[in-house]
């Protein structure tokens, strides 16, 4: 068994049904490897061949606009599947992986991958669940941008942020992860002299607080009331 299938697949709750075969073809298939920050995994016009299992790092799936904005669909933490399309299309990628912090992956064959959905329909049910609260997010996203301003859907975003990585510290909810805050305004839709703007303004009438580049929401109660 390779040693994709022994540290790591074994383990991720998508593959817990497999047999100790199942996971050994779904390991020979699979390959091991540590991307740098700001490195790319895959960009538009790749082969989709691959699908990709987070062991370690953050990485930013995004798509490029047609006036060269970057615009944020998912940040993805370990434990976390993508590049699942290549499983529903015969086509080349559309988005942008980007490594935000030092990852190590797991890449799986897209014939292997296939292999085994078809053996183990639990694979296949887990997979359409992942697809379908992927699909809920876009469409979280899109209504954020239709219906509310930059200054709400950046309220939004950081309660978001803080219900996943919330850490309860003196003074508020620190959210557990550092993003930059064209790392934000990629998330909202915005750019990022508007996002600095308001949270500056946020940070003045004493609703978050910056402390080593992390976010901490002093005030949730205001955010969440903002419309």
């Amino acid at each position: 068994m390779s040693e994709c299938a022994i540290c790591y697949l074994g383990q991720y709750d998508l593959f817990k049904d497999l047999t100790e075969d199942e996971l050994d073809m779904l390991g020979r298939g699979s390959q091991p490897t540590v991307i740098p920050k700001r490195e790319y995994i895959f960009t538009p016009d790749d082969p989709g061949n691959q699908v990709y299992m987070l062991k370690s790092g953050r990485v930013r799936i995004s798509r490029l606009s047609e006036t060269g904005k970057h615009f944020t669909l998912v940040i993805l933490e370990p434990g976390d599947v993508f590049g699942e399309n290549a499983l529903f299309a015969d086509e080349p990628r559309r988005n942008f992986a980007e490594v935000l912090d030092d990852a190590q992956i797991c890449a799986i064959d897209k014939k292997e991958f296939e292999k085994i959905a078809m053996r183990n329909p639990s694979v296949s049910l887990k997979l359409a669940q992942i697809v379908e609260h992927r699909l809920n997010e876009a469409q979280e996203q899109i209504e954020h941008l239709v219906f509310y301003d930059v200054q709400t859907r950046l309220a939004r975003l950081l309660l978001k942020l803080a219900d996943i990585h919330g850490e309860r510290v003196d003074g508020g909810v620190q959210i557990g992860i550092k993003l930059t805050h064209e790392d934000i305004a990629s998330l909202i839709g915005s750019t990022r002299e508007t996002t600095s703007k308001i949270l500056n303004e946020f940070k003045a009438n004493g609703w978050i607080d910056v402390k080593k580049r992390h976010i901490i929401l002093v005030d949730q109660k205001v955010l969440a009331e903002m419309k």
